[in-house]
């Protein structure tokens, strides 16, 4: 049975961000007269928010959606918040709510950069409806005022970082009180901090390594294709594409370079600014040089921005990455080989891996600034997680949003478009 919809918001969150964020918007939920729930699966998230209205669920993750679906149906739950659906314990709270008629907000950092913050309903990337044809993309962007992405907001990293370290480490060293919670990080949060020591120490060699590469390529005036990584744990690969590993991705991008690119063009990874260092890359594209006959062609970029190199670039290619967008609003062609909001005809190259090499296809602006219009006006709120006024802003449109729902509009279609693609392409994707 669904909820009374006409009644004042029962609202559950599941995992938040690491910070106070998910906390505050309870607690202006709760002013505005909400009822508000939380369930916290393991320290990290009790460190965050317990007290009142916070309970923990400590059984497998085979047991949580019976045992979710109980407390769905004796709160009477109208509303669940979680931060990222790519959590397995996310996904499959979606699809009990889903049948519980309950409306679902997944929130996340913004597709949008720097101060915005994803609330899509339901699921984003492979689950996302948002459509994907342009023209009905066009039709909604019709009456939708231009946007302005000039930060209003500061973003606090270090107080992001520290946050970060609090929660995974106290997953880390309080695990026996979550004995069966399930950690999706791959790898072990200690290493990982003591891993970024070196990179921090290395990052101005890193930099000035990255303008003398510019520099050279820019003198030789060869064709440059830049590949994006992203952080080796980043869940949105091992949900929302076909790759395990990145490796995967770059040999499979080597192997097309070698036999389709012009012999001239020059192949350049670009390192995700908060790689770990825990993944040999070096070593990676040394062995993949040898392998495919690459020596002088394929380079390693432990430093730069994407908009300085996509605005040069003959093309960018990512497995799903939201510099994907960046590199669009460059006007360089983008090729996405995951699953990604903004792969579509007029915006991304729909001709292959193969051809992308000689006939790359550049994004349509008109389409581009459709697309933008309807992610900051449907899919985004202004704001920031980590404190100052850009925590209060985001907690402001969210609880607004929560507390006066409106029907979804018609850019947004029932069965999530993305899907046939991804179960196609190999994503393991739910039945």
């Amino acid at each position: 049975m669904a909820p009374d919809a006409s009644a004042a918001p029962r609202v559950l969150f599941l995992q938040g961000p690491p910070s106070d964020f998910a906390r505050a918007l309870g607690a202006e939920l709760g002013e505005r007269g909400a009822r508000v729930h939380r369930i916290n699966l393991c320290a990290g998230d009790w460190i965050y928010w317990h007290g009142p209205g916070a309970r923990s669920y400590r059984g497998s993750l085979a047991g949580w959606p019976d045992w979710l679906d109980g407390v769905l149906a004796t709160e009477g739950i109208t509303d669940l918040l979680y931060f990222g659906d790519c959590q397995p314990y996310h996904r499959a709270a979606r699809r009990v709510a889903e049948r519980r008629g309950v409306r679902t907000l997944a929130y996340e950092y913004g597709y949008l950069r720097p101060d915005w913050i994803l609330a899509e309903p339901g699921g984003q990337s492979t689950y996302s409806c948002l459509t994907a044809d342009p023209a009905r993309l066009r039709d909604a962007a019709r009456d939708l005022p231009a946007v302005d992405l000039t930060p209003r907001h500061r973003i606090d990293r270090r107080r992001e970082a520290r946050g970060d370290v609090i929660y995974h480490l106290a997953n880390y060293l309080l695990a026996p009180l979550y004995p069966r919670f399930r950690r999706d990080r791959l790898f072990n949060p200690i290493l990982e901090y003591l891993s970024y020591l070196p990179r921090h120490r290395r990052a101005r060699r890193g930099e000035g390594q990255a303008r003398r590469l510019a520099d050279r390529l820019v003198a030789e005036g060869a064709p440059v294709f830049l590949a994006i990584l992203q952080m080796q744990n980043d869940y949105q690969i091992r949900a929302n594409s076909p790759y395990r590993d990145q490796r995967h991705y770059l040999e499979e991008l080597a192997a097309s370079f070698a036999k389709h690119a012009p012999p001239q063009a020059q192949l350049v990874v670009k390192l995700h600014p908060h790689d770990n260092g825990l993944t040999p890359w070096r070593r990676c594209l040394a062995r993949l040089r040898r392998r495919f006959g690459l020596a002088g062609r394929l380079h390693l970029l432990d430093g730069g921005r994407v908009e300085d190199w996509a605005c040069h670039a003959q093309g960018v290619v990512t497995i799903n990455s939201t510099a994907g967008l960046t590199a669009l609003a460059c006007r360089a062609p983008v090729l996405v080989r995951g699953v990604a909001i903004y792969d579509m005809p007029g915006l991304t190259h729909q001709m292959g891996l193969d051809r992308f090499w000689h006939a790359p296809q550049p994004p349509d602006p008109d389409c581009l600034e459709d697309m933008l219009r309807v992610l900051a006006h449907h899919l985004h709120v202004r704001g920031a997680f980590y404190g100052g006024s850009g925590q209060q802003a985001a907690i402001t449109a969210m609880a607004d949003r929560i507390m006066a729902p409106t029907p979804a509009p018609p850019i947004f279609e029932p069965v999530p478009p993305r899907l046939a693609r991804a179960r196609a392409m190999g994503v393991p994707v739910d039945a």
